[in-house]
């Protein structure tokens, strides 16, 4: 098994994944908030994406926690 082929390894690429797709679902729920501020009227998306969002970031710091604990 290569350096880059074990578990730590394949742990960290997962995360920085994971912290790529809150990042994206970041960016549509600020384009909501954008338009809540802007018109004063909520979008129909603007609770979804703040539901994913916190769904996303709860699992990435779960994630980021069993990786923790694996290193100790």
């Amino acid at each position: 098994m290569s350096p880059a082929d074990t578990p730590s390894r394949q742990a960290l690429a997962e995360l920085i994944r994971a912290a790529g797709l809150v990042r994206r679902i970041g960016v549509n729920l600020n384009q909501a908030v954008a338009k809540l501020n802007t018109t004063g009227q909520r979008s129909a998306d603007l609770l979804p994406y703040a539901a994913e969002s916190l769904r996303r970031a709860r699992r990435l710091d779960a994630a980021a926690e069993d990786v923790r604990r694996h290193l100790r």
